[in-house]
């Protein structure tokens, strides 16, 4: 439990603290690329803004028609001001929802902006990023925080018109009576003071708030991918106890922030209730002396009421902005780690032979744990290369290098004999690369969408022939939708065999110069392994091949093998070479490999069964 929960609060190493200067910044560019909802929200703010300032008018001329002398009021004028009272209130109903609707336009369009950016941005590191950081507290920060940035961007085009509003209202009281504006203005530092002064605790909230949010969804997502394991370890209520500790610490923490941001508004309507507590004495005291009227302080009352109620607002608002400001630093901490990858130099990949050398190739996962030390490898084009090895020898790691899912830190790696790798763009470089994982990974969609994820412009006739080319038309056909059956989340639903056929076929169509191969038969059963070993002869065929090594038959199949141990080679050459001399691949291979002799046996009957069935 313990590891769940430490550090769950904490910041992520990169995170930034930005200044709200800063964050609105980087804000305002979302903004300007949607002028047309961003001038619609002006527009129709300030026409409601105005038609505020004059609905109490129509009123207070009613009422001051009332408190005349019976033979001098005028039962047209207060009709006329109640019926103009009605239809201004209708207008400035219709205004504010026309500026509200293109306000919520607004914010949809800048959160999928930022969606997309960062999104984009997360998509560019190399795989060593999402090993050090969590994917549910990802994909916090691309969901639910991007959501919260864009509704306060909203909550921004509202503080404008709040701001409009209370200057128009303000110049109307001033112009009626700057005296007894200015007295009932007194309040105004206190008001601001206290919005000042819970500032920085609304932002620790949100932080917090966000974090707590961001560690119980990567708990979640974590748990539903390993929900097999937590089963078969009888752990569900250890996961369950885990889950309980961190939703409390998640309402602990929500509790809070509700607390704060509550008593924020009771507290601004107390100061609201005083400064009509001091405008109703100046005010009463001046109506008594004559020289004030009660229609005028009416409308006096009014338009403090109307004054105050978009600051009460705008109090509660500056919390929600708390959490805005909150998320945007979080968004932008994440666009600002640095990709290691970039660079301006980087040229498209030209069409490549399949060469492949590393020149005094350093590189560790970890500081000062060096994986791979003064590396030196050479790989004609078209050659098959099994790589065998204990674990943790780099088997793994030279593959990842070549690929660029990881930099190297010194040396260099060359292509075709003078294409560094770390000056091709890594997109352009990938498309003639192509790397089957021990564990295939099917996308949710169709069988035909998957095969075609490499190589979307493919034909039918392409597209059959990969299948057929790697058997995996048989179990295909036998399918009730074929090719468009649907598949469900990382392929349930097909076994461990069917998912590597299908991996194969997508490689085979993509037709890459160079294939990078994390054994696809170390999980398999006899049979299954005998089929995909029959695909793999069709697509180790005319291309540069790297064999991560777990199987007999895929060792014998290679042109050259190499011995790996803690980031050196030990030992190379052919099976047959190396079987006959005294040397790491032979100990190796009694200890490990020899025991798979009996595949053979198994292969010819499987041989056999096969002609029967065709």
């Amino acid at each position: 439990m313990a590891w769940h929960l430490m550090g769950a609060l904490n910041a992520a190493k990169w995170d930034k603290q930005y200044t709200e200067r800063q964050i609105i910044r980087r804000v305002l560019p979302y903004l300007r690329n949607h002028k047309k909802f961003l001038i619609l929200v002006i527009a129709f703010s300030l026409l409601s803004a105005l038609v505020s300032i004059i609905v109490p008018l129509g009123l207070a001329i009613g009422l001051d028609q009332l408190f005349k002398q019976p033979e001098d009021r005028n039962l047209t004028i207060i009709i006329g001001a109640t019926v103009g009272y009605m239809l201004l209130l209708a207008l400035e109903w219709i205004l504010t929802y026309v500026a509200t609707v293109n306000s919520q336009k607004l914010q949809s369009h800048v959160t999928y902006d930022l969606r997309r950016d960062i999104f984009s941005r997360v998509n560019k590191h190399e795989i060593a990023f999402f090993d050090q950081n969590k994917t549910g507290k990802i994909m916090s920060r691309i969901s639910g925080d991007t959501f919260q940035l864009g509704g306060v961007l909203t909550s921004i085009m509202d503080l404008g018109s709040v701001i409009l509003r209370a200057s128009l209202i303000l110049g109307m009281m001033l112009l009626l009576q700057w005296q007894l504006t200015l007295a009932s203005l007194v309040i105004f530092p206190i008001l601001f003071g206290t919005v000042y002064m819970f500032r920085s605790v609304f932002r620790k909230a949100s932080l917090l708030q966000r974090r707590a949010e961001a560690s119980l969804n990567s708990f979640v997502e974590e748990q539903i991918s390993g929900i097999q394991i937590t089963k078969s370890f009888g752990q569900e209520k250890v996961v369950l106890d885990n889950f309980g500790e961190l939703q409390k610490e998640k309402v602990r923490v929500n509790i809070r922030q509700a607390t704060l941001f509550r008593v924020v508004g009771p507290l601004f309507d107390l100061i609201a209730a005083f400064g009509l507590f001091i405008l109703l004495v100046i005010g009463g005291n001046s109506i008594l002396s004559g020289t004030l009227t009660a229609s005028l302080l009416y409308l006096f009352i009014t338009y403090l009421r109307r004054l105050f109620q978009p600051l009460i607002a705008l109090s509660t608002f500056y919390a929600t902005l708390q959490g805005g400001f909150a998320a945007g630093e979080r968004i932008f901490s994440l666009m600002d780690v640095p990709i290691s990858m970039y660079s301006r130099d980087q040229l498209p990949t030209p069409p490549l032979d399949g060469e492949i050398e590393f020149q005094n190739v350093n590189f560790e996962y970890k500081k000062d744990e060096p994986i791979l030390s003064s590396f030196n490898l050479h790989i004609p084009a078209g050659q098959t290369l099994a790589i065998v090895g204990p674990t943790g020898s780099g088997k793994t790691t030279i593959a990842s290098l070549l690929a660029r899912f990881y930099e190297y830190t010194d040396g260099e790696i060359v292509l075709d004999g003078k294409w560094c790798l770390k000056h091709l763009e890594a997109d352009s470089l990938r498309n003639q690369i192509g790397f089957v994982l021990q564990e295939p990974f099917l996308f949710t969609g169709t069988i035909r969408e998957n095969i075609m994820l490499g190589s979307p412009n493919a034909s039918e006739d392409q597209l059959q022939w990969a299948l057929h080319a790697v058997n995996a038309d048989s179990f295909i056909k036998l399918l009730p939708k074929g090719l468009d059956t649907p598949i469900r989340e990382r392929g349930r639903g097909l076994s461990q065999g069917q998912r590597q056929l299908l991996s194969l076929a997508r490689i085979l169509l993509k037709d890459p110069r160079i294939l990078l191969l994390d054994e696809a038969t170390a999980s398999v059963d006899a049979y299954t392994e005998y089929m995909i070993q029959k695909a793999l002869q069709t697509v180790f065929s005319n291309r540069t091949t790297i064999v991560i090594a777990h199987r007999l038959s895929t060792i014998l199949n290679a042109d050259r093998i190499l011995v790996l141990e803690e980031g050196k080679i030990v030992d190379q050459g052919t099976h047959a070479d190396l079987i006959n001399r005294e040397g790491p691949y032979r100990k190796l291979y009694y200890t490990y490999y020899a025991h798979q002799g009996s595949l053979q046996e198994i292969k010819l009957r499987n041989k056999s069964v096969i002609s029967v069935i065709h």
